[in-house]
């Protein structure tokens, strides 16, 4: 992504992060979920990377492992840069089936299970989700780059980029 003019920041497993242009947030998702938001009219937006769907019932957890919880802190982080909800579009990556050589059926569904949880945790605070590259069995790389909410997706040999940021 030769057009992005500011850094590029790395958002590591159970992460969020947020930025604004020109800088651009990057992560690599197997079965893990990445939530982008992205305001176009300010130019801001953040990447969540989600371990795991939902969070134990009762128990403290670490809120960026579970779907419900990143999203929630990564909105929070964002409404501190005066964004709403209102404001984002999302699109949701990954999820990948990285376990099929393995006979059990909790690791199978892992990826699944994680896009039904961040796709879930989005609509429930009425962000429109806009676009999705999900399943599969090729981990991904995502690059939003905040100038213009473009994604650069990168899975095995594919490129795409997902331009779409609004409804």
């Amino acid at each position: 992504m030769d057009n992005i003019k500011g850094k590029v920041m790395h958002v590591g497993v159970a992460e969020w992060k947020t930025g604004k242009a020109p800088d651009a947030l990057r992560t690599t998702l197997g079965s893990c979920v990445g939530i982008v938001l992205y305001s176009a009219d300010k130019k801001i937006g953040g990447v969540a990377h989600i371990l795991l769907g939902d969070a134990p019932v009762g128990k403290i957890v670490h809120r960026g492992k579970y779907a419900r919880p990143a999203l929630e802190s990564l909105l929070a982080d964002l409404a501190k840069l005066d964004i709403k909800p209102g404001m984002l579009t999302a699109r949701i990556f990954g999820g990948g089936s990285m376990f099929e050589a393995v006979h059990s059926r909790f690791l199978q569904s892992i990826g699944p299970d994680n896009v039904r949880a961040a796709t879930e945790a989005v609509k429930a605070h009425n962000i429109p989700v806009v676009a999705e590259d999900t399943g599969g069995t090729t981990g991904r790389t995502i690059t939003l780059n905040l100038e213009d909410g473009s994604v650069l997706m990168r899975a095995g040999t594919r490129e795409k980029y997902f331009y779409r940021v609004a409804v």
